[in-house]
């Protein structure tokens, strides 16, 4: 494989021969009928292209696709690598039916994203969840104890696969390593959605990542920390443990048909950038991102911008530094109103805001400029003093689960308010968005302590999946 960009570069060389078009897609690679969206669009419909001779197939790759998906492979140190147009939430779905059985049990991070639990209702599988501990400070979820996992197991009997999140969305990494070999010792996969850890391999200022900690079924989002499109992600596999074939039937069945090339051309050349600027950039945003937190530890108006240090402090095996999660509860604000301040008044934009943190997600395109500008909005808030009674109460919930997922997924539903949702089972579950972990997952019981919580999340604007003009879905 001697080209770079091997489907990039096929691309470029297919639009060179200004070819007429009697295939799909529909605009025909002529910006003529987009009207007003000509400056829009620009140069896009040249290269949104199909499955033509020379160009190969995602789902029967040949040619360019394979060597892209190779050279993938090889910078990630995975033995497969598998191209994924339907963002991370496809390789998950893919990776739990590739890796379990209608019936079986997996073991699931109680924190982990909502396609987790779409994956359950897909595969008719039985959850067993891992707890996460909350830091009372913060209400951040930290790390996933290997403790915990054994323990689990031990109880839990024929365990298929154990499925966690790794970092979280906040940056928080569990000790992969030690998880992957209590998973292994026990004859199950460890499947990793690393959806917010694509960049890890470029650093060595970062964490290790999870194909490194022994994981064998990793999923990352490209675009969410790479500079990749939006939905262009990668499903990677070491070892021999997981079945190769299973595992493209289901991405066979999951993945789209009419692939997109300018998706797939976005990971071939985000691959390449990395390998080239990855690690001079992120050592670069690093440096920006140590700089932000001082000066944001040290302005003296109530926020904090925590490290490493301080989460390694309450049992986390890594923390990402290039996320910047700012608490803002000591200058006495909601995180909606530190987002409504920085987004109206500054023109900055964060990843999410929950309770009393707002999250500012940076990569390797990141530049020193944008962190000053955030600096300078946080300089620019006044204080208010802190209403002890407007800020939540954080406790990690624990509630019980009355059926699997995929049995209230097939069962009657209705539309109860939340007020009397207590001790009544849950049918699609309740989401805050971002970040996409459940509060109450679908098949529990809806407790006293959870329907307070969400009342909490939706009094300070945050949106709620599941929660509709203050009614809930429940089991009939």
């Amino acid at each position: 494989m001697d080209s770079k960009m091997p489907l990039v570069e096929r691309l470029v060389e297919h639009a060179k021969k200004s070819p007429v078009s009697f295939h799909v897609p529909g605009h025909k690679g002529n910006a003529g009928l987009l009207g007003a969206g000509v400056s829009f669009f620009g140069e896009v419909p040249r290269y949104d292209l199909t499955e033509l001779p020379g160009l190969d197939n995602l789902h029967s790759p040949a040619g360019a696709i394979r060597d892209a998906q190779q050279l993938a492979a090889k910078a990630y140190g995975a033995d497969y690598t598998y191209f994924l147009v339907n963002g991370s939430t496809v390789g998950i779905l893919a990776s739990m039916l590739s890796a379990a059985r209608p019936g079986d049990t997996v073991m699931v991070d109680r924190g982990c994203h909502s396609s987790v639990f779409s994956g359950l209702v897909l595969g008719r599988l039985k959850p067993v969840y891992l707890p996460r501990p909350v830091d009372p400070a913060t209400g951040i979820p930290l790390a996933i104890s290997p403790g915990e996992v054994e323990r689990s197991l031990g109880k839990a009997r024929r365990v298929k696969a154990v499925i966690i999140t790794n970092p979280t969305y906040y940056g928080i990494c569990s000790d992969v390593k030690a998880i992957a070999d209590r998973v292994h010792e026990k004859g199950a996969l460890l499947i990793v959605d690393e959806a917010h850890g694509a960049h890890f391999k470029f650093s060595d200022g970062l964490p290790g990542d999870a194909l490194d900690g022994g994981a064998d079924l990793v999923v990352q989002s490209a675009h969410k920390t790479l500079p990749a499109m939006t939905q262009g992600s990668w499903l990677h596999v070491k070892g021999d443990r997981v079945d190769r074939e299973r595992l493209e039937r289901m991405l066979g069945m999951l993945q789209t048909t009419s692939p997109s090339y300018i998706i797939m051309a976005s990971l071939d050349n985000a691959r390449y950038m990395m390998e080239r600027e990855g690690a001079r950039r992120l050592g670069e945003v690093l440096e920006y991102a140590a700089r932000a937190r001082l000066e944001i530890n040290g302005m003296g108006k109530g926020f904090f911008c925590p490290d490493g240090q301080y989460f390694k402090a309450r049992g986390c095996h890594d923390f990402d530094s290039t996320k910047l999660v700012i608490n803002c509860s000591g200058a006495g604000l909601t995180g909606q109103r530190l987002d409504h301040f920085l987004r109206n008044k500054c023109g900055v934009y964060g990843e999410l805001y929950d309770l009393v943190n707002w999250l500012g997600v940076t990569t390797a395109a990141s530049r020193r400029e944008d962190f000053e500008r955030l600096v300078q909005g946080l300089n620019g808030i006044k204080p208010e003093p802190v209403d002890g009674d407007l800020l939540p109460r954080f406790e990690d919930l624990r509630l019980d689960t009355a059926a699997d997922p995929w049995e209230v997924a097939e069962g009657r539903c209705s539309r109860v308010e939340l007020d009397r949702a207590e001790g009544r089972t849950a049918c699609g579950g309740v989401i805050p968005y971002p970040p996409g972990i459940p509060l109450v997952c679908p098949g529990e019981r809806f407790s006293a302590r959870a329907i307070e919580c969400i009342k909490e999340y939706s009094a300070f604007g945050i949106t709620i999946k599941g929660l509709k003009d203050g009614q809930v879905e429940v089991v009939e």
